[in-house]
């Protein structure tokens, strides 16, 4: 999470906006564009900071075989070289399920932070952390089967 799909979906928005009026169903899509774009970028840093901190660990599988790694960058290379540069997105699947999480969390947003604005010039600290807290709550609220 973070500010990478905060920033995914702000330059999506700027760059659609210049086309076409914004919307609740384009919100949706571009929240969801931001979701995909971080997991796949983030992915492998996920998959090396588990393997970094699985070190040295007792597996009861003899399936799993133990690693040592000397830092990330060593580690980025002995998956690539050993599993193949796919490996690196091992995972990826289930998190996509997950973005539909923060794409309803945009759109819910976007419409509340669209609906206060027709009357006002600019929003307020307070009225951002409010929808901004609602809309997580929304997205939450719909979301939570799929995080369980």
């Amino acid at each position: 999470h973070g500010a990478l799909p905060i920033y995914t979906f702000n330059s999506l928005k700027a760059a659609w906006l210049r086309r076409e009026p914004p919307g609740t169903g384009k919100d949706l899509l571009l929240g969801f564009v931001a979701g995909v774009v971080n997991v796949l970028l983030t992915t492998p840093l996920w998959v090396v900071n588990t393997r970094l901190k699985l070190q040295g660990a007792n597996f009861r599988s003899s399936d799993i075989r133990a690693t040592n790694y000397r830092g990330i960058m060593d580690a980025f290379h002995q998956i690539i070289r050993d599993e193949g540069l796919l490996s690196l997105w091992n995972g990826t699947f289930p998190s996509l399920l997950l973005v539909f999480n923060p794409a309803i969390q945009f759109m819910f947003y976007e419409g509340l932070k669209r609906h206060l604005l027709a009357g006002k010039r600019q929003l307020s600290s307070l009225e951002v952390f409010i929808i901004g807290a609602i809309a997580k709550a929304i997205a939450t609220t719909v979301t939570y089967p799929l995080q369980s």
